[in-house]
């Protein structure tokens, strides 16, 4: 699943990528993206983030993609980038209106992403600064599909594999 977010990642035009893992996973993967080691994701999502966020350069915008969305595509990121106005939280939502990754954080988010703890990454800054987010619909919203459970990774590979 990640390696298809390299992928994609990959053909983007972005001045620097880079990838935040564990070193189990960091030995699994080819990508030309600088990988960082987390090594306390204990401490939950909020380490990853962080250390992403003191890498990348500064006054540049901060593209968080994770890497169990194994059917994210190049329109859905195209959707985001559209929909950024370079001082804004841009993301796809479903059609209930339910927020989902990946998502684009303008450069005067830095701090707050630097200050981040706990699991709930980005979340807390959206809920911060709402009148800041733009929710955006996407042409495929399968392209969301993310995995955290086996079953949800049954339905992944179904539908990987073109069966109903």
């Amino acid at each position: 699943m990640l390696q298809h977010t390299l992928d994609l990642v990959a053909s983007l035009p972005f001045s620097r990528t880079i990838l935040v893992t564990v070193p189990e996973v960091a030995q699994q993967i080819q990508t030309t993206a600088e990988i960082l080691i987390n090594s306390a994701p204990e401490a939950g999502q909020s380490s990853s983030v962080r250390l992403g966020v003191q890498a990348a350069p500064p006054d540049t915008g901060l593209f968080f993609l994770p890497g169990d969305q194994s059917l994210l595509d190049m329109a859905t990121i195209q959707a985001i980038f559209s929909a950024d106005n370079g001082t804004s939280i841009v993301y796809p939502i479903t059609t209930d209106g339910t927020p989902k990754s990946p998502v684009l954080f303008a450069p005067r988010f830095r701090e707050a992403l630097l200050a981040l703890q706990g699991d709930e990454g980005g979340r807390q800054i959206r809920q911060q600064y709402p009148t800041a987010c733009r929710g955006v619909q996407v042409p495929n919203e399968q392209a969301l599909w993310d995995v955290d459970t086996p079953t949800e990774y049954e339905e992944i590979l179904t539908h990987w594999e073109g069966h109903p």
